[in-house]
């Protein structure tokens, strides 16, 4: 028996869980170190959120590639990316915020992704085509 998991139920849950753990790296931030590394974090976790939602968009589209160039998409891609760079220089250069902590609230989305797959271990998803 494979698990097969549908891609929007797949995102939703790894945003879910990466938001909670953006919620809890900023009560930790604000505990620790106050309202600087507050900002820092938010901050971060804000850039990953925007970030992940245009990068999702982007690739929830992959039906409408078929046959096409890829260039369109790529160029998205590459102005993601620059864009959400830009944003890590000014935050770092313009001390908006702590910069580890800004570090630690762009990297929420992985312990989401590894509560998201260990939510789908504990709770697969159910409905037609799932054998449920």
């Amino acid at each position: 028996m494979s698990l097969e998991i549908p891609p929007v139920v797949g995102a939703r849950r790894v945003r879910f869980w990466a938001r909670l753990a953006a919620l809890a790296l900023a009560v930790t931030a604000w505990t620790l170190g106050g309202d600087w590394a507050l900002t820092g974090a938010v901050l971060g976790a804000l850039a990953a959120e925007v970030n992940l939602s245009l990068l999702v968009r982007a690739l929830e589209r992959a039906s409408q590639w078929q046959g096409r160039s890829l260039k369109g998409t790529l160029a998205r891609f590459y102005l993601i990316f620059a864009v959400t760079a830009l944003l890590c220089v000014l935050v770092v250069r313009c001390q908006w915020g702590h910069p580890l902590a800004f570090l630690a609230g762009l990297l929420c989305p992985v312990p989401g992704l590894v509560l998201a797959l260990l939510s789908f271990a504990v709770s697969p998803p159910r409905g037609p085509g799932h054998g449920h």
